[in-house]
């Protein structure tokens, strides 16, 4: 969305065998290349005012110490009140610092190695053949290493506990934290009312820069709907949905003190606002006790973490600007969240983004101006052609023409009997590779209409047809020139030294 591109170009995407699907440690070097250019990037070139409040979750460039961590500053924004990362499940606390699961080899080792330890200076002790001070120091070095050894078994390693090797502990103390600008003024998250927060503080931007000569860019990322599901309390328990509806009904409200505030100061009528999703729900999550948190997809098949799948393409997309764009007009002609940067600067009037930014210029956007489309429900001429991305790799293609929405799948994915999810569980998702959760289709792709068919429940289009051979064939010459063409970047997400925790660069609170 902020870049207009694939984010395969730029590899902030994972790879096969999966090291971590997103970033996980704000102190880590991965993050959105300093060369992409942003719609931050760009309407601050225009002399927009820009803020960015929520979620960010692209790196944060911490320097030494973690004593700024710009993030956000480094690409556009002005201003920035919000999270690092995201919102892992486990920022919901307090977990056990104290760890030691005697059940498990590596433990029953590890205490028979300090037992023996101690035995041994006891009878050296005893029998007084080594001096005091040598005890002592050797006592206190074999004790510190031997907690360094507990410490990674319990708090940096692969077991049941630790999500992408770090305990819950440790992702709670590393990662839940809230930044102003480029350093740390909370930690751990106070989770419940953070909504309402995050909200006031959209509302005093916008108080704040209401009667400016400068134009403003405000992008609020709501924190919600994402596990751990948490609200403040007087909106806990109302919805008749669980905690996720609860999550819905405090999120509405937020968007709700947002929108009120354009009202209040005069901004409404001159004020384009975007309302959208960064993907579909996450199907088989549910919480400890059995509530279902991940959401609902409606009769799209698959969810979050599918490539190809319509559950997990399809989102919300609400444009408001009374005065400018038509009101209550639904439309169907499918566009992508890539199509944001381009469409913006032309609906505020201003010059394309190699304009605006001369080092954009080799920086090919995969987003189209829409413009026409909202306001006059024009489609664009010609086809159109969508790339349907698993990490680095081609899902499925969709091929938009005049009569036709066509979607080409090379991948088919491998859902639990009777459904299309996999499961249900706390850290249960659908993987989009692997022979346990994907098929190669590629051979012999299925081909639907989704004008004719949106929720792809009938059979795919005939392959033995003229209308199969003919986009069958179309598509697949697209891919082919798409590949000869266009290098993706090395996956940053499949290398160590990239996401890795980092200690020399953890945020910290100002001294």
């Amino acid at each position: 969305m902020l870049t207009g591109r694939y984010p395969a170009r730029y590899g902030l995407v994972y790879k096969a065998p999966v090291l971590a699907p997103v970033i996980v440690h704000a102190a880590s070097r991965a993050a959105l290349p300093l060369d992409e250019v942003t719609l931050g990037s760009a309407l601050a070139a225009a002399n927009y005012t820009t803020a960015l409040i929520g979620k960010w979750h692209l790196g944060m460039y911490c320097d030494w110490m973690g004593r700024s961590c710009p993030g956000p500053l480094k690409h556009g924004f002005q201003s920035f009140f919000g999270i690092p990362v995201t919102l892992f499940q486990e920022f919901r606390g307090p977990h056990p610092f104290w760890i030691f699961k005697l059940d498990e080899p590596r433990f029953q080792g590890l205490a028979v190695t300090w037992l023996v330890t101690v035995l041994t200076l006891l009878v050296a002790w005893k029998k007084r053949t080594v001096r005091f001070s040598v005890l002592f120091s050797f006592a206190v070095i074999t004790n510190f290493l031997l907690f360094l050894v507990w410490f990674v078994f319990a708090h940096i390693s692969e077991n049941d506990d630790c999500v992408w090797h770090m305990s819950p502990w440790m992702h709670r103390f590393l990662n839940s934290m809230l930044l102003r600008d480029d350093v740390v003024v909370e930690k751990p998250i106070q989770l419940d009312g953070l909504s309402q927060r995050l909200a006031q503080e959209s509302r005093e931007f916008l108080a704040a820069h209401a009667n400016d000569d400068r134009p403003f860019f405000l992008f609020h990322s709501f924190p919600h709907v994402h596990t751990p599901m948490f609200s403040a309390p007087y909106r806990a328990g109302v919805s008749k949905h669980g905690r996720y509806g609860d999550n819905v009904e405090e999120m509405d409200e937020s968007l709700g003190v947002v929108l009120d505030a354009l009202k209040e100061y005069g901004l409404e009528d001159n004020t384009l606002v975007y309302f959208t999703s960064d993907q579909g729900g996450h199907l088989e999550a549910i919480d400890h006790d059995g509530q279902r948190i991940g959401g609902h997809n409606g009769r799209f098949k698959g969810g979050k973490g599918q490539g190809g799948s319509e559950g997990g393409i399809r989102v919300p997309g609400i444009f408001r600007w009374p005065g400018h764009l038509p009101s209550g007009v639904t439309i169907d002609t499918p566009t992508s969240l890539m199509d944001l940067l381009p469409t913006v600067l032309s609906l505020a009037n201003l010059p394309s983004l190699p304009q605006l930014v001369p080092s954009a210029a080799d920086k090919e956007l995969d987003g189209v101006d829409i413009s026409e489309l909202l306001i006059h429900g024009k489609q664009p001429e010609g086809h159109r052609v969508f790339l349907h991305h698993c990490a680095q790799y081609i899902h499925a293609i969709r091929l938009v023409t005049e009569l036709h929405v066509y979607k080409m799948h090379v991948a088919k994915y491998k859902w639990s009997p009777g459904s299309t999810q996999c499961g249900w569980g706390y850290n249960t998702a659908c993987l989009c590779f692997g022979e346990e959760f994907v098929t190669d289709i590629s051979s012999e792709p299925e081909l639907y209409d989704l004008v004719k068919d949106p929720f792809e429940e009938g059979q795919p289009i005939d392959p033995s047809t003229q209308e199969y051979i003919r986009v069958v064939r179309s598509l697949q010459n697209y891919l082919k020139q798409w590949h000869h063409r266009v290098r993706y970047a090395p996956s940053q997400l499949a290398n160590v030294a990239e996401i890795m925790w980092r200690p020399w660069l953890q945020p910290q609170f100002p001294f």
